[in-house]
């Protein structure tokens, strides 16, 4: 008997920028199987779509109903309101362009695309088309990037002028992403990387952004500096269960700074793991190492920022270790108004112990 076959594979389809301006022409751009796809859209008249407003959506051209969309999601304020006007022109621009886009990749590809380098990821080819639908009907065409709505620019080798403003600590090595090869992609964004990755034959952790102007600014650029500072502060790995900042991605002409790299803590989120099966010695353990960590940041002014479950790492020896300094809040966790402050910290302390144990609260006090 021959090998089974594998299952179909489905395409692989993620959203990651709409540009819109005022009836004027879109865009919308994605990844499509691995490759970075962007579509423009032209109003008809190749001016505005105001010409056509005063038409029903029966007798109007389709691409100037789909620009007007695409404005309207790029001020839109309700989530599900953006998500619904970006599934209708996603929906179109798929039925009429799934046949030129790329095919998805098997299991075994993917696998083997695990290994790659970080370059290949942060700097993929831009695929380039515009949608023509002067009637109902919709049709893709391959274009020159020159042609396109918007340009994408996601090579830092472009921004000459650029000036790093981080605060970079010398005695750490930088590396350039053909250096670092990719064992596990973790997200994923139209210029960012978050992946589990190997360097010269270590296991390490890396975030990564390659964009023109740099990281500062940035939840990257947060957390790099974040790390920075607790290297300073706790200079032995051992004093505190924090990931150690190991060294810097940046690019082999500018020298911008496209990403940090830091220790790989193997283990399980806290969110991933079935809590009641733990015992009540090791749920106490946690919230008290979690409890201990957070007080140890707050003393030297630093904040964890953005605590939640998800954010912890239980490795193998069932110690808790903190992670993700990039600031920001989750709902449920931390409210938005003491998000990156010690209160909020202390808020998602008191959540995540009362998860763990309602017994818990009385190691809360600080």
């Amino acid at each position: 008997m021959g090998e089974p076959a594998e299952p179909e594979t489905l395409d692989d389809i993620a959203v990651y920028q709409l540009h819109g301006g005022v009836g004027d022409g879109a865009a919308m751009v994605f990844t499509f199987n691995d490759k970075l796809i962007s579509v423009s859209i032209f109003p008809s008249n190749g001016s505005s779509t105001k010409d056509s407003c005063h038409l029903g959506l029966e007798d109007r051209p389709l691409q100037d109903h789909l620009v007007d969309l695409v404005s309207r999601a790029t001020t839109c304020q309700e989530d599900d309101e953006y998500e619904r006007l970006e599934d209708e022109v996603l929906g179109v621009i798929l039925d009429a362009g799934r046949p030129l886009f790329p095919r998805p990749i098997s299991s075994q590809i993917a696998r083997a695309q695990n290994n790659q380098s970080l370059h290949h990821l942060l700097f993929p080819q831009i695929l380039y088309f515009r949608l023509e639908a002067p009637a109902s009907c919709a049709s893709i065409l391959p274009i020159k990037p020159s042609e396109a709505n918007t340009i994408l620019t996601i090579d830092p080798a472009l921004d000459q002028g650029f000036e790093e403003k981080l605060e970079i600590y010398q005695d750490l090595p930088c590396y350039i992403p053909e250096e670092i090869v990719v064992t596990k992609l973790l997200v994923r964004g139209a210029s960012t990387v978050t992946a589990a990755v190997q360097v010269q034959g270590r296991d390490m952790f890396c975030k990564s952004r390659g964009e023109p102007g740099g990281l500062f600014g940035t939840s990257e650029g947060r957390e790099l500096e974040c790390l920075g500072e607790m290297r300073k502060v706790f200079p032995q790995s051992d004093t505190i269960r924090i990931p150690q900042l190991l060294g810097y991605v940046h690019h082999e002409d500018t020298k911008q700074i496209l990403g940090f790299l830091r220790q790989w803590v193997p283990g399980r989120r806290l969110s991933d793991i079935d809590i009641t099966s733990a015992t009540a010695e090791k749920k106490k353990k946690w919230t008290l190492q979690i409890r201990e960590t957070i007080v140890s940041l707050h003393k030297h002014g630093l904040v964890w920022g953005d605590g939640k479950p998800s954010n912890i790492i239980i490795d193998e020896q069932d110690d808790a270790w903190l992670i993700d300094f990039g600031g920001g809040f989750t709902q449920g966790w931390v409210e938005e108004e003491l998000a990156d402050t010690k209160e909020g910290d202390k808020q998602a302390l008191t959540k995540i112990a009362q998860l763990l144990s309602e017994d818990n609260r009385a190691s809360l006090s600080y």
